[in-house]
């Protein structure tokens, strides 16, 4: 180094300054494709949700089918002409969704079918039959064909019960792949995604993108099968697919049997250089951005005085380093003329000055964009949305401290009066004063949502049964004694009615506990309304009236 004059020796920095940026530039190139696999798996973990709980419908669809065939009069079940009636009725007003519709009497012979079969249908080897009357609930088979209707599909059992309580019979539908598919292929993936529907062996339900070859074939990777078979819920994980590209893949389950393994999940997979091609993009235009600027410093060393490019260079580094850090305020304190270097501060002063307004102003939107999206605008209370992502919340929160839940449905009684009489804008002012009356009489541990329309839900966690009925009959009597006028003219009386379900002793997840709680709130409009009702979760129980 002694040797070499200066302007060799400028040159050197500038070859040593541009070694940092290259490993900075391999660095963040390497931590970028760990975020981008990180935002991959949520938007994976996303959709496989989504996905799920869209295959799920189906399968709740059939649950209630069968629940409404348990129902329907012995007179009709126990005949097998009059049943067979009735459940082909039901199947033609279910185009596409069920291929067929039966019941099993209790020595696993065919007793009666939506289809006209022929011959002794005996099935004490289907699995949905034998798992419905060992553990007398709704229960979910593998893929199969159907000994009746010939076609593929995957069949569900309900037990029918005697007198006695036990199982005398298997009501049983046979869900079409059809309508597993038309789910699968409304489901939004990004460019390259598969999402595959799987039975508990494997064996493919439905796909997008479609193939109807792989309709009720297993699956072939056994990477993949494997990662599936040792998972009891939800998950992600690497594997090499079929084609030999690296995928990554998450996984959710549908439904779940009453004991034994999954009987249908849901994948969905994306090809790992997909999740990587923006940062292996933005690594290739930074090593080029980075040679390009080396090769004009190096000139501009040769040309350039010690002093003005290493004192100017060190400041643009600082710079540099501190937006690295985070610090969108960093200036590099050149004064700005038509050197070159100069210039590269004021650019560089111009970017983070705006990178710095771009950041403020998007903290500022997310920020209002957030609180919009939660709260309802008329009354200020918090939205349904808001609700239906926050009461499973709650729910898993209570499960785990084994603490209780309840659940208000509040619907104010004659709403249509005030509208037709006064005009909607008193309608406004009513449903305005409700939102305060809900926000004053609940505590701050509690959530008051507007449901829609003239209906609110409230979420009181820690609440006893008893402690619930009573906050409840004082939100309905603190109704009853508001005293609105518009303008200037009196509203008339006021009453609400209210519906209440119960963490555990109603249900034990968040649609079952607001759908017991609407059910509470209709029994209240229907026996008068201005009154607290508590839903029951037994089949058959009124809810009780206060």
């Amino acid at each position: 180094m002694i040797t070499l004059n200066t302007r060799s020796r400028i040159i050197l920095l500038v070859v040593g300054a541009a070694l940092p940026a290259l490993a900075f530039t391999v660095y963040s190139t390497l931590d970028e494709r760990e975020r981008a696999e990180t935002r991959a798996r949520q938007e994976l973990r996303r959709l496989v949700t989504l996905a799920a709980r869209e295959q799920a419908q189906v399968i709740e669809g059939a649950r209630q089918t069968l629940v409404a065939i348990s129902l329907v009069s012995s007179v009709v079940l126990n005949d097998p002409v009059r049943c067979s009636k009735y459940l082909a009725s039901l199947l033609e007003r279910s185009p596409g969704i069920y291929h067929s519709m039966g019941i099993y009497g209790a020595d696993n012979i065919l007793f009666c079918n939506a289809l006209e079969w022929k011959g002794t249908v005996y099935s004490p080897d289907r699995l949905y039959v034998t798992l419905t009357r060992k553990t007398g609930k709704f229960s979910i088979g593998e893929y199969q064909v159907g000994r009746v209707t010939k076609l593929p599909g995957i069949n569900l059992g309900y037990p029918l019960t005697d007198e006695a309580g036990k199982v005398a019979g298997v009501a049983f539908v046979g869900v079409d792949l059809n309508s597993l598919n038309t789910m699968a292929a409304v489901t939004p993936l990004p460019s390259h995604g598969i999402l595959t529907v799987v039975d508990r062996d494997g064996l493919v339900l439905a796909r997008k993108p479609a193939s109807a070859a792989r309709i009720g074939q297993k699956l072939r990777n056994p990477d993949v099968l494997a990662a599936l078979n040792s998972s009891t819920g939800e998950g992600e994980f690497r594997a090499r697919g079929t084609d030999g590209v690296d995928r990554l893949f998450a996984h959710d389950i549908v439904v779940k049997n009453p004991q034994g393994p999954v009987p249908i999940r849901i994948l969905v997979s994306l090809p790992l250089n997909v999740v990587f091609g923006e940062a292996n993009r933005a690594f290739v235009r930074n090593i080029a951005g980075i040679l390009i600027a080396t090769l004009l410093l190096l000139v501009a060393a040769w040309y350039g005085a010690e002093i003005f490019v290493l004192r100017k260079t060190r400041a643009l580094l600082a710079a540099s380093s501190r937006v690295r850090a985070g610090d969108l305020s960093a200036r590099t304190g050149l004064r700005y003329d038509g050197e070159e270097l100069s210039q590269v501060g004021e650019a560089f002063d111009e970017m983070t000055r705006a990178l710095q307004q771009r950041d403020t102003e998007l903290k500022r939107a997310v920020h209002d964009l957030k609180e919009q999206a939660i709260t309802d605008s008329l009354t200020g209370l918090l939205n349904r949305r808001y609700l239906r992502e926050y009461l499973p919340r709650e729910l898993t929160r209570a499960r785990r401290g084994g603490t209780s839940l309840a659940v208000f449905m509040v619907d104010l009684d004659y709403f249509k009066r005030i509208n037709d009489s006064f005009g909607h804008d008193a309608g406004d002012l009513v449903l305005k004063e409700l939102g305060t009356l809900l926000k004053n009489q609940i505590r701050t541990s509690d959530v008051a949502c507007r449901f829609g329309g003239e209906e609110f839900a409230l979420v009181m966690p820690d609440a006893s049964l008893e402690g619930a009925r009573q906050k409840a009959d004082a939100i309905r009597v603190a109704v009853s004694e508001l005293d609105l006028r518009y303008n200037g003219k009196p509203v008339g009386r006021i009453t609400a009615s209210l519906g209440i379900a119960l963490f555990p002793n109603h249900a034990a997840d968040a649609d079952a506990l607001m759908r017991i709680a609407d059910e509470a709130l209709y029994h209240a409009k229907g026996a008068g309304r201005n009154r607290v009702v508590v839903g029951a979760a037994a089949a058959g129980k009124p809810p009780a009236t206060s």
